[in-house]
């Protein structure tokens, strides 16, 4: 690149010290998601308040400073446990399978990684759901919304509806359904979280989708509750 008049050419870095510096942000990175996986594990087995400093850093094998270096604030345990869910709702989206896929497919998949992210291991998912309604963290309205923009460009959703409304009105179902499920008291025999999730979702989108997409709605969520209420057929 020619420098322009008066600039000066920065020297580069020899190569050993970007190296160094890409495996020590690697170590920090594996760091940081241990002490999440250690706090999480804990706050399943004994509760959230229950969990000290001092518990983590010993599960994680580390000092304590080293806790307090990486998540100074308790809360900031919760808030990077949905970022995991946001990250992974973010390559689910990015996928090749998925390109093109309308917008009520694209919804019902969001779905599908939320429920699995929390099933897969449901005691830390109750406690860190109870603890993000204490919190206020953010819950994917964006993501939902760019979804909903992506549908009004293909016609699929409704032009006169704001995108950002009706990404809240489904984070909003969203987390209604995520709430009930995180209760103490919700019966052994409720529907599952994907199930509640595609009902509610249903319902969001029948409103926010033109008339000849609305039949097409019913029969994508059919499908999906068909597929997550069939057993697993045995590998070949």
């Amino acid at each position: 690149m020619e420098l322009q008049a008066g600039q000066v050419a920065e020297p580069a870095l020899p190569q050993h010290v970007g190296a160094v510096a890409g495996r020590r942000q690697q170590r920090k990175t594996e760091t940081r998601e241990r002490l999440l996986n250690a706090a999480s594990e804990l706050f399943a087995s004994r509760g959230f308040e229950e969990t000290t400093y001092d518990d983590i850093a010993s599960a994680a094998r580390v000092a304590r400073q080293t806790v307090f270096n990486y998540y100074p604030r308790k809360e900031d345990f919760v808030i990077a446990w949905g970022a995991r869910r946001r990250e992974e709702v973010a390559r689910a989206l990015a996928s090749s399978a998925f390109a093109g896929e309308q917008a009520a497919a694209r919804l019902a998949l969001m779905m599908r990684v939320l429920a699995n992210s929390y099933e897969r291991s449901p005691a830390a998912g109750r406690v860190y759901t109870i603890a993000w309604v204490k919190w206020g963290g953010p819950i994917l309205a964006t993501q939902f919304a760019a979804v909903i923009t992506e549908g009004q460009r293909t016609g699929e959703i409704r032009a006169d509806v704001s995108a950002e409304t009706a990404g809240q009105l489904i984070r909003a179902a969203y987390f209604d359904a995520l709430w009930r499920w995180a209760s103490p008291r919700r019966p052994e025999d409720a529907p599952s979280l994907f199930s509640d999730l595609l009902a509610r979702l249903e319902l969001v989108l029948t409103g926010l989708c033109v008339e000849p997409q609305r039949e097409g709605i019913k029969q994508s969520m059919r499908l999906a509750q068909a597929i997550e209420a069939a057993p697993d057929t045995p590998k070949a």
